[in-house]
C-alpha cells in the first residue's frame, strides 16, 4: 500500500487582522440625500453611460428649449427686428407647448427611478445602514423634481432672462416685469410637484420598468379620454379639472398668465389629492423598509 503524497500548493497563512476605527472625515446625513439626488439626475439623462442612452433625454430637452431659445435668438442675431421675446411667445404658451414633452419625459424616466432598486433588491441593504426611508424617498423625489424643472421651469427662465438681454433698457424692463418671476416659479412648481408625485407613486408599486411606464401612460392617456366623454355628456367644462394630463398645466397657466380663465376649485382639489396621495403611497411603500 503506497503512502499518501503531500498536498501541493501554497501553505495557509494567518494574518493579524483587527478592527479599527474609521479615521477619515465623517460626512453629515444630508450627504446621503445629496448622493441619491446626484445619481437620480444622472441616470435618466444618460450621464456616465453610452452615447445612445443620451439621445432620447437630450432630444426631449432640445425640443423643450427650442421655442424659448428661438424667440430670444431672433432679436439678438437680427438687431433690426425690434421685438421682445415675450411678444412672440408668452409663458402660458410655453407651458402648453412643453406639456407633451413633459409627459414623454415623465413616462420614460420618472417611474423607473424607483423600479431598479426594487428589482435589484437593494432596499434592505440601504435601510440596514444609517440611511432612513425618508432620506431615500426625499433624495429620489428631489432628483425627479429637478429633472422635470429642467423641462418646465428652464424654458420660462430662458424667456425671462433673454427678454432682459434683448431689451433696449434692461434695467427698466426687469423692474417692470420682475413680478413675473415668482409667478413663473409658482407655475412650474404646480406642474412639477403633480407629475413627480404621480410618476414616483406609480413607480413604487412595481419592480418592472415596463409596468411602471405603462401604468403612468395609462393614467395620462386614458384620463383625457374619460374627461372628454364626461365633458360631452354633461355639456360643461368642469370634468376637464379631472384630467391628469392637462389639469396641472391649466393650473400653471392660470397662475402665470392672468388672462387665462381660472380652472376652478375642483382642479386644485384634484391637484392636492394627487400630490398628497402620491406622497402617502411612497410613505406606505418604503416605511416598511423591504424590497417586496
Amino acid at each position: 500500500m503506497s503512502e499518501p503524497t503531500a498536498m501541493s500548493g501554497p501553505k495557509a497563512v494567518l494574518h493579524d487582522i483587527r478592527y479599527s476605527r474609521y479615521g477619515g472625515t465623517l460626512r453629515p446625513r444630508r450627504s446621503a440625500v445629496a448622493s441619491f439626488v446626484a445619481s437620480g439626475i444622472r441616470r435618466p439623462l444618460g450621464l456616465r453611460r453610452s452615447a445612445s442612452a443620451k439621445i432620447w433625454p437630450f432630444l426631449l430637452l432640445a425640443v423643450a428649449y427650442l421655442p424659448a431659445v428661438a424667440v430670444v435668438a431672433v432679436p439678438l442675431l437680427i438687431p433690426a427686428v425690434n421685438v421682445q421675446p415675450t411678444d412672440l411667445i408668452r409663458y402660458p404658451q410655453l407651458l402648453t407647448t412643453n406639456s407633451v414633452v413633459l409627459l414623454a419625459f415623465v413616462a420614460t424616466s420618472i417611474p423607473s427611478m424607483l423600479t431598479r432598486d426594487r428589482r435589484d433588491r437593494v432596499l434592505s441593504l440601504y435601510f440596514a445602514t444609517a440611511l432612513s426611508w425618508v432620506e431615500y424617498v426625499l433624495g429620489v423625489f428631489l432628483a425627479a423634481a429637478a429633472l422635470l424643472a429642467l423641462i418646465v421651469l428652464g424654458p420660462m427662465l430662458v424667456l425671462f432672462f433673454g427678454s432682459i438681454a434683448t431689451a433696449d433698457a434692461p434695467g427698466t424692463w426687469f423692474t417692470d416685469n420682475v413680478d413675473d418671476l415668482p409667478r413663473i416659479i409658482g407655475a412650474a412648481l404646480i406642474v412639477v410637484l403633480f407629475h413627480t408625485s404621480l410618476g414616483l407613486a406609480i413607480g413604487s408599486l412595481t419592480s418592472r420598468r415596463v409596468f411602471a411606464v405603462g401604468g403612468y401612460l395609462a393614467v395620462v392617456l386614458v384620463g383625457p379620454a374619460l374627461t372628454g366623454v364626461l365633458t360631452l355628456v354633461t355639456g360643461d367644462d368642469w370634468p376637464l379639472s379631472l384630467d391628469p394630463a392637462s389639469g396641472p398645466v391649466r393650473l400653471g397657466m392660470s397662475f402665470v398668465g392672468l388672462e387665462i380663465a381660472d380652472p376652478g376649485p375642483l382642479a386644485w382639489v384634484v391637484w392636492l389629492v394627487v400630490v398628497l396621495g402620491g406622497l402617502g403611497v411612497l410613505a406606505g411603500r418604503y416605511s416598511r423598509g423591504s424590497d417586496a
